[in-house]
């Protein structure tokens, strides 16, 4: 009986064994491996970066090229051009090299534009206009001059100077256009009303819907701060408005002499025939030659609405910014 019951025991350790072997054993939780930037994308990133300041230095060279730089400061031109050449890609001050290139070719650009600004307005006496902004604009200038004489190219200084140089000097240039404008404004207004009392806008409809579209369009551009081409635009319409008005005067001024001619001839049909009745009374019956009383030798101007026709525009216009 101890035999049975040791052997039990046994059989019965052994399955307990067995049941505790039979569960699984708990997941082992490996650790995520660190993230490795891709060196791929961070070439890809400073590429990047290298043909947006390519880019700027590439647009700030053209505009200074167009401004005059090449005629106005070709030295200067060609030692901004040998510093661009030497940049090395892989220089680790490559931004801020390229970013000074950009600034001196900016530099150029107003410099060249600033003496482009006082020919235009010293060969049409602008300086009155804003005496003081050309004096500083002027004194500026040839604080930039004086920097390329010395060598000053690599003062940021002068970087300033060529700027305060174009934006006086821009200044006269507004302010002197923007009278001018004005002035030729005012004529071309008066230009249109001369044009309306003839009725222009119904005998010449198509030319004056297009001049009244270009004294609108001068409108715009003064409003845009460009006075220089609303000047063109108000003389061009001046000019078409009083063509207009001419044109059509002397076409009403010849159909009314014809009308005046044919009553005339009319009076002295009528009084011919008076002497004629006298020597010889005729019937009432009609004779070739003469004409009724109530006869309409020339037709009229016919006018449907015609103050429809015309197109009505403020007689002065407001500055929307800046100005003296």
């Amino acid at each position: 009986m101890k035999k049975i019951l040791i052997s039990l025991l046994s059989v019965f350790t052994v399955l307990i064994f067995i049941s505790c072997g039979s569960k699984p054993a708990p997941e082992k939780t490996e650790p995520e491996a660190p993230k490795v930037e891709d060196s791929t994308e961070n070439s890809k990133e400073n590429l990047s970066e290298y043909e947006r300041l390519m880019d700027e230095i590439k647009n700030a060279r053209k505009a200074a090229v167009e401004a005059g730089a090449e005629e106005n400061a070709s030295n200067q031109l060609k030692f901004i051009d040998d510093m661009m050449n030497a940049l090395e890609k892989d220089d680790p001050d490559f931004s801020n090299k390229a970013k000074d290139i950009v600034g001196k070719y900016n530099l150029l650009a107003n410099y060249s534009n600033a003496v482009a600004l006082k020919k235009e307005i010293d060969e049409n006496d602008f300086a009155g206009y804003a005496k003081s902004n050309y004096d500083n604009g002027v004194e500026y200038l040839e604080k930039v001059e004086a920097a390329f004489k010395s060598s000053g190219l690599n003062d940021k200084k002068t970087e300033t100077y060529a700027k305060e140089a174009y934006s006086n000097l821009n200044t006269v240039i507004l302010v002197a256009y923007k009278k001018l404008a004005k002035e030729e404004r005012v004529l071309a207004i008066d230009a249109k009303k001369k044009a309306d009392s003839v009725k222009v806008g119904v005998a010449r409809k198509s030319e004056y819907k297009e001049t009244v579209e270009t004294l609108q369009k001068g409108d715009s551009l003064y409003s845009m701060q460009s006075p220089k081409k609303a000047l063109e635009c108000y003389s061009k319409a001046k000019d078409s408005f009083n063509s207009l008005y001419a044109d059509v005067s002397a076409k009403r001024a010849a159909a009314q002499a014809a009308i005046d001619a044919a009553k005339k001839r009319v009076e002295e049909s009528q009084k011919f025939a008076e002497e004629a009745d006298m020597k010889a009374p005729i019937t009432d019956e009609n004779v070739d030659g003469i004409e009724s009383d109530d006869a309409v030798l020339l037709e009229e101007d016919k006018y449907a609405a015609p103050e429809e026709s015309e197109v009505k525009i403020p007689d002065t216009i407001d500055d929307a910014e800046g100005g003296e």
